[in-house]
Formats: structure tokens, sequence, C-alpha cells
């Protein structure tokens, strides 16, 4: 089976289509042959039996050529093949339905578990919605609502989150970062040693962007966790708001035992893998109402608290007091996110997923 993928070469657009590298070998232990689209005439005239598109590439691949909607409707029209879009929203936002009028399947990072919300008029984000009807705002924004049809929803689904990017090329120099996204380099990171939690000095970490105030939302919900963060002793806290070198970054997270990651302009951040990956403890705000994939966010791998931090200081206190008590946590979320990305461990699983993507665009294509 031969399936094209349309993406651009630059780190954003690598990363989109990064599990495709990552599990080669079981994909193609599947019989699954990738071929890889840099150009807007090689999107329209490449025969294949799947098309896989990358939103986060079409600006770049289009150079001002078409919108992206229109290219979508071109692709209709001259490929006879299921098509695929991975829709690089951040959020469980609103979905376009032009948008999935064109398509056979269209995939986010994360969708909400109750389709249904979606027939419903969205404004932004499903959590800045309900926070804002929560703090009573005033100031309704300028989005204009935007729903599905029942129609709509077999036609939506989830591709991969941010677990699943291209790692190396994060924190590699330009030169090194560009040969690898050019040369598609498929070699992921390896798992890294890291100090138990109750020998790091620095006690919670939060490092974000606050948001200017008309994002109302976003300012607010981060601004409730650095109301609770700015409680605790700052000798030994790492700040928010402050920018850091990548390095300094990281080698701060392998020293903290509370990293808090409240969402941003979505639900899933960078943080929350970095996080894993540097055997932090993870506080993160509830995530029970999307799903996603990898579906990393287990009970028994990180701390939730409320979308509000109302419940954040008691909970950090109560790690703070005996940090080796949580370990247990703190190790599972470093496991957790070590198999995810392991081709050996997770490929067949990715394989599996993939192939459920497959069926369903297919089920729709047909039934066009």
């Amino acid at each position: 089976m031969k399936i094209g993928v349309i993406y651009s070469l630059h780190r954003e657009g690598n990363n989109s289509i990064f599990p495709f590298l990552a599990f080669k070998e079981a994909l193609r232990r599947e019989g699954l042959k990738f071929v890889y689209i840099h150009s807007y005439k090689e999107a329209l005239t490449t025969k294949v039996d799947f098309l896989i598109v990358s939103d986060i590439s079409l600006s770049q691949l289009l150079k001002g050529r078409s919108t992206k909607l229109d290219f979508l409707k071109v692709l209709r029209k001259t490929q006879n093949c299921p098509v695929v879009f991975l829709s690089a929203n951040d959020a469980t936002g609103p979905i376009f339905p032009s948008f999935v009028e064109e398509v056979d399947l269209f995939l986010v990072k994360q969708l909400l578990k109750d389709k249904s919300i979606y027939l419903k008029p969205l404004k932004r984000h499903f959590f800045r919605d309900k926070m804002m009807n929560q703090f009573k705002f005033k100031n309704a924004g300028d989005f204009e609502p935007i729903a599905l049809d029942k129609s709509h929803l077999p036609k939506i689904g989830v591709s991969w989150n941010l677990a699943l990017i291209d790692w190396k090329t994060q924190s590699s120099n330009k030169l090194k970062k560009y040969f690898k996204i050019f040369t598609k380099n498929n070699s992921v990171i390896s798992p890294e040693a890291v100090n138990p939690l109750d020998q790091r000095s620095i006690k919670i970490m939060f490092r974000g962007n606050l948001f200017p105030e008309d994002h109302d939302v976003f300012r607010l919900h981060r601004l409730l966790t650095l109301r609770v963060f700015k409680k605790f002793d700052l000798v030994t806290t790492s700040v928010a708001n402050v920018k850091i070198s990548p390095k300094a970054y990281l080698d701060q997270m392998k020293n903290t035992i509370i990293s808090l990651s409240p969402f941003g302009w979505g639900e899933i951040c960078y943080r929350d893998f970095e996080s894993f990956k540097s055997g932090a403890l993870l506080f993160k705000p509830d995530m029970s109402h999307i799903d996603t994939y990898p579906d990393i966010y287990k009970p028994e791998n990180h701390i939730s608290y409320n979308w509000d931090a109302s419940d954040l200081e008691e909970k950090i206190n109560r790690v703070l007091a005996d940090p080796s008590a949580y370990q247990h946590l703190a190790d599972r979320g470093k496991m957790d996110f070590d198999n995810a990305i392991n081709p050996e461990i997770s490929g067949p699983e990715f394989v599996r997923h993939f192939r459920g993507i497959l069926e369903k665009a297919k089920e729709n294509f047909e039934n066009r």
C-alpha cells in the first residue's frame, strides 16, 4: 500500500509527520510504503493509495498560490484516493466544517471525548469557553461561533500529539537540525538517567508565557496557577515569564521536583513531555475531557489539578512535604514517555492506530 505524505521540510512540518519516520520499520513490515511529497505539483500528480496532508506545512508548500481550503478542493478533484488532513490545531477548539467537507478524515492532536460538544457553537477552545462562563467574562471576544453538523462527526478523529515529535531537532543547532530534517533522519532520543525527586534542589518550576491582557482566559488560567506558585519559596523556585536558553531550561527541569504545566493555546504542551523526560513530577490541569494519542496522561504518572487552580496549593504542599512518597508517579511518567517514543516498544501500537485511521478514511471515501 502506497501512502503519499504532503509536508514541508521545516521543523514543524517534520514534527507533524515524524511518527512515519520513527516507526518506519514497523510500518514497512505491515506493507505500508511512504512517498514524501514537497511540492504543489507533486501533490496533484503523484499516484498513491492514500494522501496524508500536513496542515502546518501548507503555507510554505503553497507559497501564496492558493488558500489551504482551495488546495484541498483541487486535491479532492484530481486525486482519486482518500485524503487525511493532519490539523495543526493545538486545542479542543472549534473544527471548521468547510475543511471537514473537503477531506475524508480530519484529524486533530486532541479531541473532545464528548463529540456532541462540537455540534454546539464554540468560539475558541473548549476550556476557554467553560472558564469564560465560570468567571463571567463580559468580553466574549471577536471569534465567530462555529459548530459541526452530525454528518461531520464520522469524519473527525485523533492523529498524534506532541509526544511523538522529533525531539532531537528541538535543541540541535540550526545546521545539524536541518541536516537531520532534509535527510529524514529517523533516530529517536535515548532515555536519560535522572536523579530522584528528593535529590533535586528546585522545588517548583513554572516557565511559560503569561500571555498579554487581551488573551483573557489564557492569561487568567495561567495567572491562577502563578498566584499559587508565588506563595512558595522563590529562592528554590524557577520563575515564570523569564526566557532562558534551551539547555539551561532542560538542566533546570532535571533538577526540579514539581513541574507546573498549565494549559496554553491548547491543553497539551511541550512542557508536559519535557517534564516526563526529565523525571520531574508533572502537575497538569485535569485532562479527562480529551482523547489523544499516545494517551500518556494517566492518574498513575502525574498529578492533576482543577482548571481554576483551587486545589493546587494543597497538592503542592503534600508533595513537597515528602517528595519520595511521589517518586513512583515521576518514575512512571518517565517510563511512559520513554516507551511511547521507542520504536521497538510502541511501533506495533502506532501501526494499529494508523491502520485504524486508514480504514476510517477509506470507509468515508467510499461513501462520498
